[in-house]
This record gives C-alpha cells, structure tokens and sequence, in this order.
C-alpha cells in the first residue's frame, strides 16, 4: 500500500544507467513517485514506469527550477523529497519514516546529508546537508535556471510564478542570498555520484552548467552565487585561472550571512593554493578561519599554505585545529590520553592549540576583530570527508616526519587508521616512517600486521552492533600490501600475496611490477605466461606501463618480445619496438641503414629514442639498473650524435636522481661538465647532493648558475637562501666565540636561526621516501654509463 507521508519527485533525462538503482533503494517505502522526463532517448521512461512512478513529459527548457515545479501542485502526500537519479539511499530511510510524523508544525523544511563522491577513493567525497524535504502544498517552489532553489511564497498552486514576486521575497527567502529558516536535519542519508572524475571528463554537465549559469548572470548580473558557481563550474573544467577569477568575484559581494559563503571561502583558498598564490591564500583563511571556527577543512587547508610557506609548527597546529572540530570531540584522544606519546617540536603546538584566542594572537587580531558565524550553522558546513580526523592525523604525521620525530609521527598515522582503516596514505607513511626508523622489513610487516587486525578487528564490531545480520567488511590485506610495496619492500608484499592471504585483491600489472622491483624475473616470466596466452598479449588494449613491463619481463630473462606484441602496439611505435628488440637481443647485430630518401631510417631511430626514454625510466624504478646501462650504451652507439653537448647524460642523470641514486647521477653530472654546461635542473640537483654533504659554499655556487641559466627556478632561489643563511650562521658563531658575552650577536643567531629553519621547511628539496631511501644506500659504483676514458 502506498504511503501518503512522503513523497519522491524526480527530473530526469537519459538516466537509464542510474535510475533503477535510485528507485530500488527507496523501493521498501512504497512511496508515491513523479518523474518528470525532459526529452529521454533511452529506456528511461519504461523503467520508471516498472518502478510504478508516474511519468510527466515536458520539454527541456534550459530551467531546472521549470521542471522541478511540474509535479509539485500533483502531491498527494504529506512531504515531497526532492532526488537526482544519480542518488540512492545508503542509510536512514526506516528512521525517516518514524521521524516525519514527530516534526512539529511549525517546522516546513528539513535538510538531509548527501555523500557527494569525487573520486573512487577513501575520502574522495564530500559531505553536504541540502534543504530536500518539504512540506506539499505550503507554497514552496523552486526558482533558478541551474542551482534551483527552495523558495517560498508568491507562487500559484500549479507552480507558475506571479509577476513581481520572486523580487519581492528573494532578499528572505533564498538560501543564496540570506540566512534560511531553520531547518533540522532529517535521519536520511544519500550517497550521489554523478560527478566522478570519469564523468566530468566527457564534460557534458560541467558545459551544460556554464550555459545555464551565463544565462542566470545575464539576467543578475554579478549575482554573487552564480559567480561562485561559475568558478566550481571552471574548476571541474580544469580552468583554474578563470575560477579563481570568479570566486574572487563573488567573494567581494557574497553577503556575510550567506549559508554558501564559507564553502565559498574553502574553495577560493584550494584554488589560491592550487595555483602556488600561497601569501593570498594566507590572507584570506587567516581572518576566516576564525570566522567559521568549526570548519575543519578551512584549518586543514591553512595548514597546507603554512607548509608551503615553510611555517611548519604553525601548520602543525592547523592541522590539531582541524581534529577538533569533530562533532562532540573535546580533544582528549589527542590533547590528554596521548600527550606522553607526543614529542618534540610539535607539543609546543599541541599546548598552543588548548590557548584561548591563540589563534588570533597568531594573526595579530583581538577575538573582537572578527565576527563569527552563528553556532547552529556550523553542523552545516560543506566538508571533505576526514578533513577532521584521519586527513588531519595524516599531515601531522608526515610534518612530524619530516622533522625528525619519528615516534610521534608513526603514533599520528595510526591515529589516522584508527579513524579510517582503509586510508592509503596513512598506510604508506606508516611504512615509510617505520623503514626511515631503521625497522626491518619482517618487523615492518609484523607492525602493519598488528594494526590492521586491531582496526579491522574494531571495524567488525561496529559493524555487528548496527546491523547484526549483514557484516560488509572485506577482509582482506590489501592496504598492508600496497603499504610494503611502496615503502620499497617488495619481497614482503610478494610473500603476504603468496603465503595464506593468495585471496587479498591485488592488479594483475601491480603483481607483475613487484616481481620485476624484486629483481624476481623468472618468477615474473612465469606469471605472464600463466596469466596470458600470445593471442592474449596481441588482442588485449594493455596501458603503456604495462606494456613497458611485459617487454621488460622478457628482456631481463634475455629473450625476444614477440612479433604479436609489437604489431599490438600503438602504429608509430611498431619500428621502435622492433628495433629496440633487435638491439637488446645477443644473438642480433643491428644497423641502421638509410633508404633512399633517409626519412624512414630517421623516424624509426625517433620512435625508439623516445621510446627507449620510458623504458629507461620504468627500469630504473624497478633497480634494473644493469639493464639500464645495456639498453643506454646500446642507444648511445647507434647514435651517438644524439647527444650533443650531453644532453641524454642529463636527462639519465635527472632520472636517477629522482629515484634516489644520487652517486650515479651526481658522477653522471661530473663527467657531463666535460662535454658542455650544464642546464638549470642538473645544476640544482648537483648543487642539492653537494648541500646534503654540508658544502654550503660550493652548493651556493651551483644554486647561482641554475638561477643563471633560469632565473624562475624556486628550488634553486630557495636553496642558494638557505646557503647564505647557513654561511652567515657560520660568521655569526666564529665571532661569538671570541665575544659570547655580545648580546647583539646573540640576537642576531637566534633571528637567523629563526629565519633558516623556516627557509628549510619551504619544500624546495628532492622528497625522497622509502623507496628512494633505500637506492641511496644500495651500490652504485658499478653503474658507470660510458667509458671514462673516452
């Protein structure tokens, strides 16, 4: 029997994919269903009819608000739930209908949460809680073209608008434009994800968007909320010059009291930082992260800004702000019951965050200069979901990392796991941190292991009290797994995966690139071989990573790809391919001769080269590095003008300098010199390995010639300041030797002491993790690229 409490009201057009889960997943209700179809092609009107929904035709008129309005006079029930097909319930509908007939008269709207997903990820969406519940026949309507919103008042019962009223109650009635009427937060919970990366990549919404929006400007010019709009709109199209062009607009004009000004605020600062703008981003969240208190993101991204600007202690206490913004946290997990567990010099931090009005010390403003927003509107804050907790946790582990505090840092990831267990980059840095504390790969392993069985074993519990009956936790290590294998233990991983876990979830071309890591080559032949027939190889559309490795499987175990794999490759690298398999094959001597014209012979030797270039790289993240120097002699002989004035030994050199083999790249740069300047990059990794031996005069020097040879180079710009800083430092000690009672002196080096250490925390440094930690210490004198003497 249908029911005559709520109501579900729908758009749709060409929803055929998403529809029927939609519907389903209200389908316990029985509740009445109007959808409105503005021009379908596909099945979409006869799936909703199967569902038992009434289906109302109307023409797409580029108005949302139009036909949003169509069915609203046809309500039958109490209540009307607003839905987008590409919604579905994930929790809350039976307490929905126990809580509707207990909302009080006087109450006509009622929010809900929706989990807006972004990316396929742990914490790639965003939680937001819209007006979408409302109470049939109380004059409501929705008005805009694109964004439409709930409004009330001065509209006929068939939904038509009457001239002059929209203006007349726009200023109290728009959540755009003004504090709406309290509205409490109803029980449902809806997950949307219909703007995944994969969808926004065909572009079709985000143009369609930008349309409607242009047209609503058209109407209200500089109308702050389409403004802000239009720059979320340029944001998904990847053009953020002209979002921050926009955000800049509507924040000059968005009202105080607008509810969708502080997501506002949140995404102009992302944008400012995105775009390295890091002094405005400053500006701009030091005064309104006071303002919205409670907002977890704004504090987290401060922090970020912080970190870029080398303010690493005050991004630290950002980051503790964010976790206590945490609905009902009053900071005892990380302020109290922990606190013996959190050195360094980040406790200073943590103490600073318990001081009231600290903040705005900090920024130099008085608790009066800035006017909060009220209490009851922060539950209401758009946030990306761990922004408050596992994120936050995250940050502070790597800052602490970074440091030095080893300890803290490990005792913050698991933090941020035992918020989130399936949080990668708190697996990875918990492995990174436990290998750059001289942990051993089994005791690694065991260390994960350990926490994975207590959060899992926690996970289950929750799980079990809410719902005795289903238990949705997938046991299965894969996070362990990946965790090892990016902390470069890759032999662990491998024997997890092999041992009695053979069950855990891992990609095929990940498996396979570990063996390869592992330097497990026959192993690895042996798996491509099981895994895949050469009919297999010839017809599947395989990544180029992957075909990269493939190709390396057989050419380290010194065989021949197939003529079937090479033909499968994209036109213009077949010859490449063919001669790059020549050249590394014994038994073969390969010559390049010229045909008539010598075009071909050219574009064969181009494909390769450029080919050679990525497998060159993938071999060294593997540590093939004798292959490496196989396929680069053999390169440099059949065309060993290529690389005049040195050019392919910088561009090796920079390929193995980021991969931590920093001895083989420096010694590479060294015997470039010989052959021709260096270019601005090769400097600065030279200047970089000679800074981390302490020869700050010498690392200066390279540091200038970069910034000579590119003047916007802001690593090098950074490293030469922080050269003078540690030379001028030097001075200051001599003298204060000879006069330790000069308190000028004094001053001074605790000034530029203060002044170094924020230089140092800008990142202008080579980031090397695990696995490049652990090719800075492997042997690579034997790695010698070309003949010494020649």
């Amino acid at each position: 029997m249908q029911n005559r409490l709520l109501g579900i009201h729908m758009i749709v057009q060409n929803e055929e994919h998403h529809l029927a889960r939609c519907l389903d997943s209200f389908k316990p209700m029985g509740s009445e269903c109007f959808i409105t179809d503005t021009g379908s092609t596909d099945r979409t009107p006869e799936i909703a009819r199967h569902y038992g929904a009434t289906v109302l035709h109307a023409r797409w008129e580029d108005d949302f608000a139009h036909a949003r309005n169509i069915s609203l006079p046809l309500a039958s029930t109490e209540w009307i739930l607003c839905l987008d097909a590409d919604e579905y319930v994930i929790q809350g509908l039976e307490e929905l209908l126990d809580y509707l007939p207990k909302v009080h008269k006087s109450v006509s709207r009622l929010r809900i949460t929706i989990e807006n997903r972004i990316g396929e990820g742990t914490g790639e969406s965003v939680i937001f809680q819209p007006v979408r519940l409302f109470r049939a026949h109380q004059g409501y309507r929705y008005a805009g073209r694109i964004h439409e919103q709930l409004v009330r008042g001065g509209a006929k019962d068939d939904g038509k608008q009457e001239e002059g009223a929209l203006e007349i109650n726009d200023s109290s009635t728009r959540e755009e434009d003004g504090i709406a009427e309290h509205e409490p937060l109803a029980p449902l919970c809806l997950v949307h994800d219909g703007y995944l990366p994969s969808t926004i990549a065909l572009g079709h919404k985000p143009l369609r968007n930008l349309k409607l929006l242009q047209l609503e400007l058209a109407d209200r010019p500089g109308q702050p909320f389409h403004l802000y709009n239009v720059g979320v709109t340029y944001c998904q199209l990847g053009n953020i010059e002209q979002a921050a062009e926009a955000f800049t607009e509507s924040f000059l004009h968005t009202p105080l009291q607008a509810p969708y000004r502080s997501t506002l605020v949140r995404d102009y600062a992302k944008v400012l930082l995105a775009m390295g703008r890091y002094d405005e981003a400053h500006g701009l969240l030091a005064v309104e992260r006071q303002r919205y208190a409670g907002y977890a993101d704004l504090h987290l991204i401060y922090g970020e800004i912080l970190e870029q600007q080398g303010l690493e202690e005050r991004a630290y206490k950002s980051y503790a702000r964010a976790t206590d913004c945490r609905e009902g946290f009053n900071g005892a997990d990380l302020k109290d019951n922990n606190k013996a567990e959190i050195r360094g010099v980040h406790q200073q931090a943590i103490e600073q965050t318990d001081k009231p009005g600290s903040d705005e010390l900090c920024e130099g403003k008085s608790s009066e200069d800035v006017h909060r927003e009220p209490a009851r509107m922060e539950r209401y804050y758009v946030t990306d979901i761990g922004c408050d907790s596992y994120k936050a946790y995250t940050a502070m582990g790597r800052l602490a990392q970074k440091r030095g505090f080893l300890q803290e840092s490990a005792h913050l990831y698991s933090l941020a796991l035992g918020s989130e267990i399936t949080y990668a980059p708190a697996w990875t840095g918990l492995a990174d941190v436990l290998q750059q504390s001289g942990e051993t790969d089994e005791s690694i392993t065991e260390t994960l292991l350990a926490r994975w069985k207590e959060y899992s074993k926690k996970e289950r519990s929750k799980e079990e009290d809410s719902d005795p009956s289903v238990i949705t936790y997938e046991d299965d290590l894969a996070h362990v797994v990946y965790a090892l294998a990016s902390s470069g233990a890759y032999g662990q991983a491998l024997n997890l995966l092999d041992g009695d876990d053979q069950n855990t979830p891992i990609k095929h071309e990940d498996y396979l690139y570990w063996m390869l890591c592992a330097n497990r080559v026959s192993e690895a032949l042996q798996y491509v071989q099981n895994q895949w027939s050469e009919e297999d190889i010839a017809g599947i559309n395989f990544q180029p990573e992957q075909r990269l490795d493939l190709a390396m499987t057989y050419w380290t175990n010194e065989l021949s790809v197939s003529e079937s794999f090479m033909t499968a490759a994209e036109p213009q690298e077949r010859d490449g391919w063919r001669l790059l398999n020549g050249l590394l094959d014994t038994g073969k001597r390969v010559h390049v001769v010229d045909d008539r014209d010598g075009k071909t012979a050219h574009q064969t030797l181009q494909a390769a080269t450029e080919l050679s270039k990525n497998i060159l790289t993938r071999a060294v993240q593997m540590g093939q590095l004798a292959f490496v120097r196989k396929l680069y002699e053999k390169m440099a002989a059949i065309s060993p003008e290529h690389d005049g004035n040195g050019v392919r030994s910088r561009w090796m050199a920079a390929v193995l300098y980021r991969q931590g083999y920093t001895m083989a790249a420096a010694d590479l740069l060294i015997q470039s010199m010989s052959q021709g300047d260096l270019d601005a990059e090769s400097l600065f990794y030279l200047g970089e390995a000679v800074y981390a031996k302490g020869h700050y005069n010498q690392a200066l020097i390279l540091f200038q010639q970069a910034l000579e040879n590119y003047s916007e180079q802001r690593q090098a710009r950074a490293g030469a300041a922080v050269c003078y800083m540690r030379l001028a430092l030097e001075v200051i000690r001599q003298e204060r030797t000879r006069s330790p009672a000069d308190k000028v002196l004094l001053a001074q080096q605790t000034v530029l002491d203060q002044q170094l250490r924020t230089a140092e925390g800008i990142p202008w440094r080579t980031v090397f993790r695990a696995k490049e930690r652990r090719n800075q210490l492997a042997d690579q004198a034997h790695f010698i690229m070309h003949d010494r003497e020649g």
